[in-house]
């Protein structure tokens, strides 16, 4: 109808141009809006509640998808390595056994190639095999022998007089005057000289040293050191083969004159 507001507009409210509508419930003054739509609701979490909840959720799921995918002897594995390392967090490793520094006279050693029996030491004026005299006597100086059995426990033959150290005594040389200190090693049986063992074979054998004869007197103790032996494939020793540890084993032998 012209001239008469309609009926059916409220208009755009307070402030605007056009009349609202009386009837609108904003203009109602009985009308307010409702306590619930201004109250927090109680079920909604504070964000960074939901975000660590989110986090510990997928990462829960993603634990469960690895083990579920790893394979039968995979969880063994695992299994073992958190076994391990428990057992080192309650001290249960510091009851491996360390590697033997001493070992007794006259029982076999074994230094991972070979296995050797020291059983006795004398000192001698010179050296003889069968009728030929290996090394003659000389003045101020004399020959210890240590009576050892050796066993080449290898798969390859390797060099006997490697295996035998003499400590603890001064001006210790070769039984041919050089001033190294390594031994010379004759066989009991023929006084031949042993440089190499094969594998698998046995030899009674005495290992000799030339000494100041003031040194070693009669009666004293003389240490005999065994290196441990271990099988190495690289550049170092450019090939593979068996090399000296970083460990030795010690026995103690009394020094006797023969008869």
């Amino acid at each position: 109808m012209d001239g008469e507001p309609d009926p059916t507009s409220s208009g755009p409210g307070p402030g605007g141009e056009t009349p609202d509508d009386p009837n609108a419930v904003w203009r109602r003054p009985d009308s307010a809006v409702p306590d619930q739509a201004l109250a927090p609701n109680p079920t909604i979490e504070p964000l960074g509640a939901h975000a660590k909840h989110g986090l510990l959720a997928r990462t829960a799921r993603t634990v469960r998808t690895w083990w579920s995918e790893l394979a039968f002897v995979q969880m063994w594995h695992v299994v073992v390595v958190l076994a391990v390392l428990a057992t080192a967090g309650f001290g249960g490793l510091d009851e491996v056994d360390k590697t033997p520094q001493t070992f007794d006279l006259g029982k076999p050693f074994d230094n991972g190639e070979f296995t050797i029996t020291v059983h006795r030491a004398s000192l001698l004026p010179e050296i003889t095999g069968g009728e030929a005299v290996l090394a003659k006597e000389k003045p101020g100086r004399t020959y210890l022998a240590v009576v050892a059995e050796v066993t080449n426990d290898a798969d390859r033959a390797d060099v006997v007089a490697n295996q035998f150290a003499l400590r603890d005594v001064a001006d210790v040389q070769s039984p041919f005057g050089t001033h190294s200190a390594d031994p010379s090693v004759y066989r009991i049986e023929d006084g031949s000289n042993l440089i190499l063992l094969q594998p698998d074979l046995t030899e009674k054998v005495a290992v000799v040293w030339s000494v100041p004869t003031a040194a070693v007197p009669p009666g004293s103790q003389v240490s005999i050191q065994v290196p441990y032996r271990t099988f190495s494939r690289g550049l170092v020793n450019y090939g593979e083969g068996w090399i000296d540890s970083d460990e030795t084993a010690t026995t103690t032998v009394r020094v006797e004159v023969p008869s």
